[in-house]
C-alpha cells in the first residue's frame, strides 16, 4: 500500500512544484515588463526633468554621476542603500494580504526613477551620457533591478499564501501558514545580489567615471 501511495503522490508532487515554478516566471515577467513601462515613461519624462530633481530622489535612484568628491565607500552606501529601501518596502509588502495588489507599483516606480536618471545623461550629454549611462550606470542598474524584480515576486507569492490560508481557515478551521522563515531567507539572498550591484557601481564608478567626462 504504501509503495502505490508513493507512487501515486509523487507524480502529483511534482505537478505541484511545476506549476509553482511556471506562475512564478510568469509572474516575474509580468514584472519585468511593468518596470521597463515605467522606464519608457520615465525616459519620456526626463524632457521636464533637472539635475535639482534628480538630487532630490537620489536616495532612491543611485545616480553614478552624482558622486563627485564621494569615497568609494561613500559611493558604495548610496548605491546599496537606494536598492535596499525598495527590498525593505517589498519585505513589507510581502507580509499584508494587499501585498498582491501594491507590489506592482513598485517596479513601475524604480523603472521611471531609473529612465528619468537615463533620459536626463541622453538629453544633456549627448553621446558622451550614452556612452556613461552604458559603461558606467547600466550594469549595476540591470543587477540591482534583477533583486527588486525577484524581491517583487517572493512578496506577490507570500501575500498570496496569506490570502490563501486566510480563506481557508474562515471555511475549514484552520489553514496552512505560510512559509515566513523561507520567504526571509529568500529575501536575505535577495539583499546579497543588491549587495554585489552596490559593489559593481562602487567599482565601475571608481575606475571608468573620470574616463568618460560629463560635459
Amino acid at each position: 500500500m504504501k509503495r502505490i501511495y508513493f507512487s501515486a503522490a509523487t507524480p502529483n508532487l511534482h505537478l505541484r512544484v511545476l506549476k509553482k515554478e511556471l506562475a512564478g516566471k510568469g509572474m516575474l515577467l509580468l514584472l519585468t515588463v511593468i518596470l521597463l513601462a515605467g522606464m519608457i515613461c520615465g525616459t519620456i519624462s526626463a524632457r521636464n526633468s533637472d539635475e535639482t530633481m534628480l538630487a532630490r530622489l537620489d536616495f532612491l535612484f543611485f545616480n553614478n554621476f552624482q558622486t563627485e568628491g564621494q569615497t568609494m565607500l561613500g559611493v558604495f552606501a548610496a548605491s546599496f542603500v537606494s536598492t535596499f529601501l525598495f527590498l525593505l518596502v517589498l519585505l513589507w509588502m510581502g507580509m499584508s494580504l494587499w501585498g498582491t495588489v501594491l507590489i506592482p507599483v513598485l517596479p513601475f516606480f524604480r523603472g521611471f526613477g531609473l529612465g528619468v536618471s537615463s533620459g536626463f545623461l541622453y538629453a544633456s550629454y549627448g553621446w558622451q551620457g550614452v556612452l556613461f549611462h552604458t559603461v558606467v550606470m547600466l550594469p549595476g542598474m540591470v543587477i540591482s533591478s534583477v533583486a527588486i524584480l525577484l524581491s517583487a515576486r517572493e512578496g506577490m507569492r507570500f501575500s498570496k499564501e496569506l490570502i490563501g490560508a486566510s480563506f481557508s481557515s474562515g471555511k475549514k478551521g484552520r489553514g496552512a501558514s505560510p512559509a515566513l522563515r523561507e520567504y526571509l531567507i529568500r529575501n536575505g539572498m535577495i539583499l546579497i545580489i543588491g549587495a554585489i550591484a552596490a559593489l559593481l557601481d562602487m567599482g565601475l564608478t571608481t575606475l571608468l567615471a573620470g574616463a568618460i567626462p560629463l560635459k
